[in-house]
C-alpha cells in the first residue's frame, strides 16, 4: 500500500474514531521497522505480516554494548497501542563502559532497539482527555539482551524500493488523523447548527450570518488543509518514485505541511464549537471529544509549534534533530 493510500486509509478511520485511527497509523509501522534491520533478522522478530509494533524512538534508553549486542535498560513514554503489540521498540543512547559513544558525525550515537512484546513491561499511565484510547502508555525494560541485528540507526537505509527511500514515510500517514477528524468536526456542526434555534434571537441558526460565517470558514480551513497534504506528500512520493533525494525545499515543504494541518485542523473545530455553542461542549456532543483529541494530536513531537522552526531551518539546510523531517 503506498503512503497516499495509508493517508486515506487513517484518515477514514478517524472520522469514525481518533484513538483507533492513532492506533492504525502506529500499526502500519511495523514494515517499515521491519525494513530497517537484516531480512533474517526482520523475518525472526515477524515471522507474520499481520504483526504490530509500538513503541518511542527517541533516546531516553540505554544500550550498553556487550558481547554480540547491548544490554537495553530504561523507561518509554508515549507507547500508543502498546497493548496490542507485537514488538517494541525504544530509542536510546548507546554506552561503551558506561559512556557515551560517539558516532562518525562526532555526536553521541544513539539507535532503536526491538525486541518481542513479552520482553518489556507496561505501565498504567496513560489517563487524557484526548486520544484516550489510544493507550500510549509509558513503558520498561531493564537489561534485557539485544542482538545487533535487533538494531538499528534512525535514517539509515536497507531496502530500495521508494516505500523505505526515505525515513519520513514511516509516519506520513500519521496527519491523516487530524484530517479525519476535523472533517467529521464539520459534519457534526453542520448537523447541529440545522437543529438550533438561538434563545437570544429566536431564530434559526442557520439564518444567523455568524454561524454562516464560521461554518463556511472552518470548511475552508479544513480543505485547505487536507489539499496541501495530499497536494506536497504526492510531489514528495514521485520525486522517491522516481529514484531522486527529496531537496531541503521539498522536507522543508513537508515539515510545515504537517504541523499546519494539524495546527489548522484544531483551529477549525474550536471555530465549529464556538459557532455551535454551549451545547458543542456537553459530553453527548462529539464536538468535545473531537476538540479534545486535536488537541492532543497538536501536542504532539511531530506537530507542535517547534517543528515551524525545524521547517524554516530547512529552507536554509539545516537539518532538524528528528530524521523524520
Amino acid at each position: 500500500m503506498d503512503v497516499g493510500t495509508q493517508l486515506e486509509v487513517v484518515e477514514r478511520l478517524a472520522r469514525a474514531d481518533a484513538s483507533a485511527a492513532w492506533c492504525a497509523m502506529i500499526g502500519v509501522e511495523s514494515g517499515y521497522f521491519a525494513s530497517y534491520i537484516d531480512e533474517s533478522a526482520a523475518r525472526e522478530l515477524y515471522p507474520d505480516l499481520d504483526m504490530i509494533t509500538a513503541g518511542f524512538q527517541g533516546p531516553v534508553g540505554a544500550l550498553e554494548v556487550c558481547d554480540g549486542g547491548y544490554r537495553l535498560s530504561g523507561r518509554w513514554p508515549f507507547g500508543s497501542g502498546i497493548n496490542h503489540a507485537d514488538v517494541i521498540v525504544g530509542g536510546a543512547r548507546v554506552l561503551q563502559g558506561g559512556q557515551p559513544r560517539m558516532a562518525p558525525s562526532g555526536r553521541p550515537e544513539f539507535r532503536v532497539a526491538m525486541l518481542p512484546a513479552q520482553s518489556w513491561q507496561v505501565l498504567d499511565t496513560w489517563d487524557p482527555v484526548g486520544l484516550a484510547g489510544s493507550g500510549s502508555h509509558d513503558y520498561v525494560i531493564n537489561d534485557a539482551f539485544v542482538p545487533e541485528s535487533y538494531t538499528f540507526i534512525p535514517g539509515q537505509r536497507r531496502r530500495p524500493e521508494p516505500l523505505y527511500a526515505w525515513y519520513g514515510m514511516s509516519v506520513a500517514c500519521g496527519v491523516g488523523v487530524a484530517l479525519g477528524v476535523a472533517a467529521e468536526a464539520f459534519v457534526n456542526a453542520r448537523e447541529a447548527l440545522d437543529h438550533k434555534t438561538s434563545r437570544a434571537t429566536m431564530r434559526a441558526a442557520t439564518e444567523e450570518p455568524a454561524a454562516l460565517a464560521g461554518l463556511a470558514r472552518a470548511a475552508s480551513m479544513i480543505g485547505a488543509s487536507r489539499s496541501f497534504v495530499f497536494g506536497t506528500l504526492g510531489e514528495l512520493s514521485a520525486t522517491i518514485a522516481a529514484g531522486q533525494e527529496l531537496s531541503f525545499d521539498q522536507r522543508a515543504r513537508w515539515a510545515g505541511c504537517v504541523v499546519h494541518a494539524g495546527t489548522m485542523c484544531r483551529d477549525a473545530v474550536q471555530l465549529l464549537v464556538d459557532t455551535v455553542g454551549a451545547g458543542a461542549l456537553q459530553r453527548s456532543s462529539p464536538l468535545q471529544r473531537h476538540l479534545n483529541d486535536l488537541n492532543m494530536i497538536a501536542q504532539h513531537g511531530l506537530s507542535q509549534k517547534r517543528v515551524w522552526e525545524w521547517s524554516g531551518g530547512l529552507y536554509f539546510r539545516r537539518p532538524p534533530p528528528v530524521p523524520v523531517y
